[in-house]
């Protein structure tokens, strides 16, 4: 991964933190030990370097995805 990659994905990781520490409703949509992958709507290169860290995967895989200032949780199918 590229350093750009890690910056943005440091920085997006941060935000997602402060954005779930206020919804804790979201917080509980994550299950033990789920893979989780953030993305940004329309920003399709790293949104496939994000997903192509998941590989092969026997567990459950949750997107967090981020438009403007909201994120939305979702699950990825296997």
């Amino acid at each position: 991964m590229s350093k750009k990659f890690v910056q943005k994905n440091i920085k997006l990781s941060l935000e997602l933190d402060r954005y779930l520490s206020d919804r804790p409703d979201l917080i509980a949509k994550i299950p033990n030990g789920a893979y989780l992958i953030i993305t940004v709507k329309g920003d399709a290169v790293f949104n496939k370097n994000s997903r192509s860290m998941v590989g092969e995967r026997s567990k459950k895989v949750i997107e967090a995805q981020k438009e403007g200032s909201r994120w939305t949780l979702q699950a990825v199918a296997a």
